[in-house]
């Protein structure tokens, strides 16, 4: 389904996290997750995900318990992508930063992006709350 600017504002929720190791597994974090993001019409995003804690956490779920930040967007609809910038962010390396992701809407409406998370190549997909 072809991709157009009007499709894009408005709150999604997640309803999927993978993280593609290198080694080709795809891995999704333990407990559940919840996530909304935010696109406005005036090229702002917010992104904010958690996950419910889970019991004997290891250290790297420990850091992994939420993920947030907010910045600008811009899109590149010719190339099914679209460019978050970090301006407030609970990992500071991501402010100031240009994260590439891309984009696709699924034949049931819900938005599917990949891209470079914090260490390796994700996918989450997202369902329409409200425009």
């Amino acid at each position: 389904m072809q991709i157009t600017k009007a499709m894009i504002p408005g709150v999604w929720s997640l309803e999927s996290f993978m993280i593609h190791r290198e080694n080709g597994e795809i891995f999704n974090w333990p407990g559940k997750q919840s996530g909304t993001l935010i696109y406005t019409d005036n090229g702002y995003v917010s992104v904010a995900q958690n996950r419910e804690p889970i019991p004997n956490p290891t250290m790297e779920d420990k850091a992994r318990i939420s993920n947030f930040y907010t910045g600008t967007y811009e899109l590149d609809l010719d190339n099914s992508r679209i460019f978050h910038t970090g301006l407030q962010s609970s990992v500071p390396s991501v402010i100031g930063k240009k994260m590439q992701r891309e984009l696709k809407i699924l034949e049931d409406g819900r938005l599917e992006i990949t891209g470079l998370g914090l260490k390796e190549h994700v996918t989450l997909i997202w369902s329409k709350v409200s425009s």
